[in-house]
């Protein structure tokens, strides 16, 4: 496996312009959001009566009660519902065409061939990788036709019993190995339909190697929950300045971590899958 992350490393020194584009990518990202959460979410917690606050339970109770009704009666709060929806769904459109750039820049540079292959990636394998994520979406929310309406019995049960949302683990736990199998096989599948390798061919890569490939997301998962937990502490800890800029740099570590992972997965597949 340490051959597969050195040459994964090695990918990514090849990659820096679009490291570098994908870092400004995620920054502007986050800064939308930022605003969004200033300007939608921070209001509506400032009025919720906390217990510190000399707030009641009847007035939290009424709290959730008036949250539910302004859901669907007040303009406003469907606004900001839209406006989440819209910025979700661009970052799910667009996640799929930066991949396509990433695997075409992969397969040319194994090749031996040298120069700017993202943006004619996202031309030639945009919409297809885009398929492949909706076929991807659509296998992963499918448990969630039996799941939630279990969990949302918990979950407006539990207000009163708090103890009946650790009932909810083990269905959480589930859901999240299964997606995490599913997101595995289809990233094989990927390499195999755009390097022309065909899908059956990656399809049985991805279960050979199964092992070997879950230990690489996990270890490069690992590295980016690292970079996430620098950011929560910094700013628990060291409020201010210090939190503000380890925070706006932290894209740039974790798209890093990301663009490894992803170049260490491929060089995994490539070297248990004959490719021209």
């Amino acid at each position: 496996m340490r051959s597969y992350i050195t040459r994964g490393w090695g990918s990514v020194k090849e990659q820096l312009y679009i490291l570098i584009l994908l870092f400004i990518y995620r920054l502007l990202w986050g800064y939308f959001l930022y605003r969004f959460v200033r300007s939608a979410v921070v209001p509506a917690l400032l009025r919720y009566p906390s217990e510190n606050a000399g707030g009641s339970a009847i007035g939290r109770l009424l709290y959730y009660i008036d949250a539910q009704f302004s859901l669907t009666s007040e303009p406003d709060v469907r606004r900001w519902l839209w406006t989440l929806l819209v910025l979700t769904g661009v970052r799910l459109l667009a996640t799929p065409f930066i991949r396509a750039g990433l695997l075409h820049e992969l397969h040319q540079e194994s090749r031996g061939e040298r120069g700017l292959f993202f943006f004619p990636g996202m031309k030639k394998y945009g919409l297809p990788v885009l398929l492949f994520s909706a076929a991807e979406w659509a296998l992963s929310l499918l448990p969630l036709y039996w799941l939630l309406p279990e969990g949302r019995r918990l979950i407006l049960s539990s207000y009163w019993e708090p103890g009946l949302l650790l009932k909810l683990l083990p269905f959480i736990l589930g859901w999240l190995l299964y997606v995490f199998i599913i997101r595995q096989i289809l990233l094989y599948m990927q390499f195999g339909y755009t390097a022309g390798a065909g899908l059956f061919a990656s399809l049985l890569t991805a279960l050979r190697c199964f092992l070997p490939a879950a230990a690489l997301r996990i270890l490069f998962g690992l590295a980016g929950l690292l970079i996430f937990l620098i950011c929560a502490v910094t700013g628990i800890l060291c409020p201010g300045l210090p939190a503000f800029l380890i925070r706006q740099l932290a894209p740039l570590p974790s798209t890093l971590f990301a663009l490894w992972g992803l170049a260490a997965q491929y060089h995994l597949w490539r070297g248990k899958t004959k490719v021209s």
